[in-house]
């Protein structure tokens, strides 16, 4: 027969724990379904591992009544009691726990609202699973929807014309907001000093009201594009038809309308004869309009100061104008280039093309054209790059950002670093396309960047996480800070479900935060939230909220 030497190893089985029992070291005992060895002489020391005893082999007694899971803490199996009635499990940290999910569809939400870059003039918006819309924050110019202009602390519904419309989708700009139905018709509420709620006049409204123009004739809406907000809130609106054809109304100044004239629009007018439209992309004030066609080509219009249209020339153009250079355009985005006061924009814009190329434009002071000087272009010049690039970015304000996704999944960034938004470990501008260092690299699907006329931040999603670095002076970008400068990438904290969606919510300078939505239908946000409870996290004694928490519904 083999004989097996297990040399030192003595262990001595002493069945069922007793507190009564003395123990010494090698002994060994039953207790709650598992097997532990003493480490050293023990009396009436209940075996847990630690410093008395070891765990040999873990066994589930712990589990106390039907429904209970068994998970591990981290060191050892630990018990998860059964979760309660309209809970669902959920991932917190790297642990998992039970939260609450409403079981009425008044109360969960469906969709955050969409915002162009970023929007919602210290208001927050929600589409909710019922499909009434809900918003809380600022109540100036009815931006929240309450009738008496009252800011509101928890989001509350607005009211509609007709009581039993249901939307399918929302979208805010500034304090202008636009609800869509599966019909294609468009409802709008909110700050209308421009005319760009679309009813023919230039009347605030607290309960939303069906665009008329559209369904007196027969036009069918898809997507609404409003005018990313700044410190002066001058604000328009595109509306892209489901057989591609553009319209818009609200300010005009700059021939952004794309109709031939610089007058202000009541009621939608049409962008010129553009057909065949997928997707629409406008600056914020002043405004430089992009729309990119299933063909590829890209149509440019309106401000044209520093050259960001890419014609050669910084001439504006008060109609579409197709830009020769390219027919394999799958994205392109336009920056404003704002101060805070509004004066003298130096905007830029980005383009990216079908073979994985980025092209810039227009003002390139802080290096935010890629192209390692500073040097302003009017054409379209590509960013010299061995990367193949899948989708772009860009901040919108007077010291901007930009960025893009490789398709291996790694975030490149350039341009201003001013708070250190570019996670360089420092505030000095990049010229060209720089690569933070960071555990999200090589699993990265999505980038916003906060803020406006400054105070950027720069937010970007790497599988289920969230990370951020730059301004967070109002808290804005949820790493339990409200330093004014983060030049290293760190988690977003707080996150307490799986991630469906998210965004940066705000106006145009310091006052934003995140909005993230949770498969079950929570929403947890984080930032400014003093002054008018935009964040919807507190009823009363507000605060900036410094890491991610549960909105109240």
């Amino acid at each position: 027969m083999t004989q097996i030497d297990l040399g030192n190893i003595r262990i001595n089985w002493r069945g069922a724990y007793n507190s009564a029992t003395n123990y010494v070291r090698h002994d060994a005992v039953s207790h709650q379904g598992s097997s532990y060895i003493a480490k050293r002489t023990v009396s009436a020391i209940t075996p847990v591992q630690g410093d008395d005893w070891d765990l040999m082999a873990a066994g589930t007694d712990q589990l106390t009544q039907e429904g209970d899971l068994l998970i591990h803490n981290g060191s050892i199996p630990a018990r998860l009691a059964r979760g309660g009635n309209a809970q669902v499990l959920q991932m917190v940290g790297n642990q998992p726990a039970w939260r609450d999910q409403s079981l009425d569809p008044s109360r969960r939400v469906w969709k955050l609202a969409k915002v162009n870059g970023m929007g919602g003039w210290y208001t927050r918006v929600y589409l909710m699973a019922d499909g009434t819309i809900k918003a809380c924050g600022y109540g100036g110019n009815y931006s929240n929807g309450d009738p008496n202009g009252s800011h509101i602390y928890l989001p509350n519904r607005v009211a509609t014309d007709n009581p039993d419309v249901r939307f399918v989708d929302v979208f805010s700009g500034g304090m202008q907001h636009y609800a869509l139905t599966a019909d294609g018709e468009v409802w709008s509420w909110g700050y209308n000093n421009y005319g760009q709620l679309g009813h023919g006049n230039t009347v605030n409204l607290a309960v939303a009201k069906r665009i008329e123009y559209f369904v007196q004739n027969n036009i069918q809406i898809a997507k609404v594009i409003p005018g990313r907000p700044n410190y002066y809130d001058h604000a328009c609106a595109y509306f892209l038809t489901t057989d591609g054809r553009v319209y818009a109304c609200g300010i005009n100044s700059n021939g952004n309308l794309g109709n031939g004239t610089s007058a202000h629009q009541y009621t939608p007018i049409r962008c010129g004869a553009l057909t065949d439209i997928v997707d629409v992309i406008v600056s914020g004030l002043p405004h430089t309009v992009y729309a990119v066609q299933d063909n590829g080509s890209l149509w440019v219009w309106g401000y044209n100061a520093q050259g960001q249209l890419g014609l050669g020339d910084t001439t504006v153009r008060q109609t579409p104008i197709l830009n020769p250079a390219f027919n394999n355009v799958i994205k392109a985005v336009p920056s404003c280039g704002y101060r805070t006061d509004g004066a003298s924009p130096t905007g830029h814009g980005l383009v990216l093309l079908d073979d994985g190329s980025i092209w810039t434009a227009g003002y390139n002071g802080y290096g935010q054209l890629g192209h390692g000087d500073t040097t302003n272009r009017t054409s379209f010049t590509q960013i010299t790059s061995t990367e193949n690039f899948t989708d772009i970015f860009a901040g919108d304000g007077r010291y901007p950002s930009s960025g893009g996704i490789t398709d291996q999944g790694e975030v490149y960034l350039w341009g201003n670093n001013g708070y250190g938004q570019l996670g360089t470990g420092n505030t000095t501008n990049q010229l060209s396309p720089f690569k933070p260092n960071g555990s999200f690299q090589g699993n990265v699907s999505r980038v916003r960047i906060g803020g406006g006329a400054s105070y950027e931040g720069v937010i970007v999603q790497s599988g289920d996480e969230l990370w951020a670095a730059g301004y967070s002076g109002n808290a804005n970008i949820g790493i339990n800070s409200t330093a004014g400068t983060n030049n290293t990438f760190q988690r977003v904290l707080g996150q307490s479900g799986v991630i469906e969606n998210w965004d940066c919510f705000g106006q145009g300078t310091s006052a934003w935060g995140l909005g993230v939505l949770y498969d079950d239908g929570r929403v947890d946000a984080c930032g400014e939230n003093n002054s008018y409870g935009e964040t919807g996290t507190q009823s009363s004694n507000l605060h900036d909220v410094k890491t991610l928490k549960n909105v109240i519904f």
